[in-house]
């Protein structure tokens, strides 16, 4: 197969980004339950609308995010419980920890964001730890770091996908759409390769049952080669070839040779 097909919308649920020639892409990842709940809709003639989820966590104002193809705002979230230190609990998507504390040392150096110590307690869960100078509060920097660090980020996104061997820009509700679209065709296909092997064995079995029950095979024990023996089995099937539903082959006679008759 040219692509292994998918149950899920992979695409929108793992996102993806790429440059190419005169053209870029960037999906955003997606909440795979809500994923599923839409194309649920979808199968129902409802409605269903779908916003960006990211694995890092974080805040988002998704009021221009155009269903795939306008801007996102993504935040840290910050934890300014103490006033005398900013804990940043999630990180906005796109970044990491080591590039997230980067850009607050530059500020810092820069004099636009009173920090005066920097520690990285991130494990399971991010935890960066942004202790503040003498006589400045947790409150009076949370604006300065949305402003001059990467607490705050907007995203682009754009929804370039091919189809058919042509690029072309789609809403993420038209890809779930296809998407959905796709499944009821692999469904189907399925469902056909069941039958198949369903009919199959639906055709071994008549054939095991004429060949015991009007006993066909009695008419191979004074046959001298095995040419003759397949040549009698076929004779002895053909009368019932009204129960039969499809052709009779040697493989089909070899298997009712294997029968123990006792």
């Amino acid at each position: 197969p040219v692509v292994l097909p998918a149950k899920i919308p992979v695409l929108l649920a793992q996102g993806a980004e790429g440059i190419a020639v005169g053209m870029a892409t960037r999906i955003l990842p997606h909440n795979l339950i809500e994923l599923l709940e839409a194309e649920v809709s979808y199968m129902k003639d409802g409605e269903f609308q779908l916003f960006p989820d990211f694995p890092t966590g974080g805040l988002i104002d998704v009021s221009d995010y155009g269903d795939g193809n306008g801007r996102v705002l993504v935040r840290a979230r910050l934890d300014i419980s103490d006033p005398k230190r900013v804990v940043i609990r999630d990180i906005p998507y796109g970044t990491t920890t080591e590039s997230l504390i980067a850009t607050i040392e530059d500020a810092a150096r820069k004099n636009k964001v009173k920090v005066s110590s920097i520690q990285d307690f991130t494990a399971e869960h991010v935890e960066i730890e942004l202790h503040l100078a003498r006589g400045v509060y947790a409150e009076e920097v949370v604006d300065a770091l949305y402003a001059f660090t990467d607490c705050e980020m907007s995203i682009s996104p754009n929804l370039m996908v091919i189809e058919g061997e042509r690029p072309r820009q789609m809403s993420v509700t038209e890809v779930l759409q296809h998407n959905v679209d796709s499944l009821v065709d692999i469904l189907k296909a399925e469902l056909r390769v069941e039958e198949g092997q369903l009919e199959k064995r639906l055709h071994a079995k008549t054939l095991e049952q004429i060949f015991i029950e009007n006993r066909v095979y009695k008419e191979i024990e004074e046959k001298k080669t095995a040419e003759a023996v397949l040549k009698a089995v076929h004779t002895g099937l053909r009368p019932h070839q009204a129960q039969i539903k499809r052709e009779v082959t040697d493989e089909d006679v070899q298997e009712l040779l294997k029968i123990p008759i006792r």
